[in-house]
């Protein structure tokens, strides 16, 4: 989904406390800068890292579900969502379509951050997982889409 819903739907799932938190928290962040020596160590560790136990993104998603579990269901898991069911849509769609080669490959691209959810997600067993045409509705709604909606303008306004 657009990276402009994502945002909308991460603002709205945040109550007024957990706004303020988070722009406290952004605030806090752009003013205290680490220091040269926490870089350099901090670079040094991820770099010299042959276990692979310093995983970065996973460290930085557990560290924003405690601090904000509601922006990481959204910024994470409902973008995890959205792309297995359009994945899945592309998969029926190659599959109906006709190929003189025979064999269809699909190549997926997708973030560090998303990969193993996307991967359990479509790991899950066919009929225990949704349709897309059940996920998606829900997952690109926001409260602003909706109140639009409900006003019953007939005029059309392009963001």
């Amino acid at each position: 989904r657009p990276v402009r819903i994502t945002l909308l739907r991460a603002w709205e799932s945040l109550r007024l406390f957990g706004k303020i938190k988070l722009m406290l928290a952004l605030l806090w962040s752009s003013i205290k800068q680490p220091s040269e020596k926490e870089l350099r160590e901090w670079m040094e560790s991820v770099l010299n890292d042959r276990t692979g136990k310093s995983d970065l993104m996973k460290k930085a998603m557990d560290e924003m579900a405690k601090s904000f579990p509601t922006l990481k269901k959204v910024i994470i898991d409902e973008r995890d969502e959205f792309m297995v069911a359009k994945i899945k849509q592309t998969a029926e769609l190659l599959a109906c379509s006709t190929s003189k080669d025979g064999d269809r490959v699909m190549v997926v691209v997708i973030g560090a951050g998303h990969c193993g959810g996307v991967v359990e997600k479509l790991l899950l067993d066919a009929k225990s997982s949704p349709l897309p045409e059940e996920v998606l509705p829900s997952i690109t709604q926001t409260k602003r889409k909706l109140e639009d909606d409900s006003e019953g303008s007939d005029v059309v306004q392009f963001d």
